[in-house]
């Protein structure tokens, strides 16, 4: 399970201000991020074992992150879903990358999954399980773990709804903030958006805002659990990104 939490056009300087926590066993850990090649560049965390990502942003500004889901049914042999996610983020934009994410899916060939595509124009929930359902998202507040989007049942999805939505936003700054102290939360305090589990649990962080242009985004990761790791300011990397594209 993972955490993701979205404020989408919540703030006038930044379309897409995003934190999500990484929950995997601790021996596949996870790589910080790093600028890929690709039809579109990114910069993202790379999986070892798979070569795939779990949270990323393209030189077009795209955001696409992906969340673990229950499927009764899964191939034998699936194919990676970080691998997924590197092929949408290679896409011009949001909606491109859901076209992509739809024709793959279809062919049954990943284990249940939820991803998450944003840009400055939409943001879209593909819900990847036993079926297949695409979600645009209005503008506002939203949650995601391994259910759907918002799930009243998740009572992570539940406290971080309710704690992000405690107060107003003006800035992407504030907005940043305040995911940078939720993804830090853990027990006994709080329900946890944190995990030390025995195998596994919360083995990395990030936080992006992504305004106007990417020489003025944040990029922020913490290269293990943040109640334990400081966040790293990676924004340089965007800033490559956007020279490269230029």
């Amino acid at each position: 399970m993972c955490l993701l939490a979205l404020f989408f056009r919540a703030v006038d300087d930044a379309a897409v201000v995003a934190g999500a926590n990484r929950e995997e066993y601790y021996q596949r850990g996870g790589e910080p991020p790093r600028l890929l090649d690709g039809a579109v560049r990114s910069v993202a965390g790379v999986d070892p074992v798979a070569g795939g990502t779990w949270f990323g942003v393209n030189a077009r500004g795209v955001l696409v992150a992906v969340t673990n889901r229950a499927k009764s049914e899964t191939p034998a042999r699936p194919r990676s879903r970080g691998l997924l996610v590197r092929e949408m983020l290679e896409c011009p934009s949001a909606a491109a990358a859901v076209e992509r994410a739809v024709r793959a899916l279809e062919q049954n060939e990943y284990a249940g999954g939820n991803f998450l595509c944003a840009d400055a124009e939409r943001a879209v929930v593909l819900h990847a399980g036993d079926w297949l359902r695409v979600r645009p998202l209005p503008p506002g507040l939203h949650v995601l773990t391994n259910r759907d989007i918002n799930d009243a049942g998740d009572f992570r999805v539940q406290h971080a709804l309710s704690w992000l939505g405690r107060r107003h936003y003006s800035t992407a700054k504030e907005c940043v903030q305040e995911l940078r102290q939720l993804c830090a939360q853990h027990l006994p305090e709080h329900p946890p958006m944190c995990f030390h589990e025995k195998e596994r649990g919360t083995v990395s962080s990030s936080i992006v805002a992504l305004r106007g242009s990417l020489t003025d985004s944040i990029y922020l990761h913490a290269q293990g659990p943040p109640d334990r790791t400081p966040y790293a300011d990676c924004s340089s990397l965007l800033h490559d990104l956007i020279h490269d594209h230029n």
